[in-house]
């Protein structure tokens, strides 16, 4: 299909953009509903950690107590989480712009990402670290850094108790494989430093567990599974 065709087949971009933001915010909104409280988020969490135990991956509590006495970093590392999502939409233009045969294929796996979390937030609610888990410190809040004391409280978009599977690890993760799976070049690889940086982040500030990331690329590789059948069967049918 040549670049012309796929540029005629889909939506101008002063009609995309309002749908991409419209679905982010509705994303938020389904996520934050399906809040199920402290009782079964804490239950998940207190299994997680038992499990993380007995495989020896529970790093969060040494990682997170690393940052105690380094406040510039902890500034850092709370505005790289905060502003690294602006990532995902700065590769849906780039992709809109000059990897139009990737576009369509690509923003329908984050969209399928972004489905399949609500559910599995919905079955799995768990704290994360920083509410659930003796010890570890919530340094966003301590700081308050970009609104962090006020993400401890739930409201109608935004749930606290979501932090099965990551997702800002899904979005990065979504950032690498879209950028690496588009370009040419042998430095290609580069991209995936930045899911990787954004693990240690979600680790250091009491976000997520491992287990939690492990969940986020796992979702994004199933996300890409889908679509990749979906446009096989498409292709077999026409």
């Amino acid at each position: 299909m040549s670049q012309e065709r796929v540029r005629r087949g889909r939506l101008a971009w002063y009609l995309e953009a309002p749908l991409l933001v419209i679905g982010y915010v509705a994303f938020g909104f389904a996520r934050a509903a399906v809040y199920r409280g402290d009782g079964p988020a804490t239950s998940v969490a207190v299994f997680v950690q038992r499990l993380e135990q007995t495989l020896r991956i529970a790093v969060e509590y040494p990682l997170n107590h690393a940052m105690l006495g380094h406040p510039v970093v902890i500034h850092v590392v709370g505005y790289f989480y905060r502003i690294c999502v602006v990532a995902v939409p700065v590769v849906l233009i780039w992709l809109y712009v000059t990897r139009s045969a990737r576009y369509r294929r690509l923003l329908l796996v984050l969209v399928v990402t972004m489905l399949l979390d609500v559910v599995l937030v919905w079955l799995f609610p768990e704290s994360p670290p920083r509410m659930a888990q003796s010890g570890i410190v919530d340094h966003m809040a301590t700081y308050d850094i970009l609104g962090g004391a006020a993400s401890r409280t739930p409201n109608r978009a935004v749930n606290p108790l979501a932090a099965m599977p990551s997702m800002h690890i899904a979005w990065t993760t979504w950032c690498a494989y879209a950028v690496s799976s588009s370009v040419r070049s042998r430095r290609a690889w580069l991209a995936w430093l930045f899911p990787l940086l954004t693990v240690v982040v979600v680790l250091v500030t009491g976000h997520h567990y491992v287990l939690d990331i492990v969940a986020g690329v796992a979702l994004v590789a199933l996300s890409i599974g889908l679509v990749q059948v979906a446009y096989k069967r498409r292709c077999t049918e026409f």
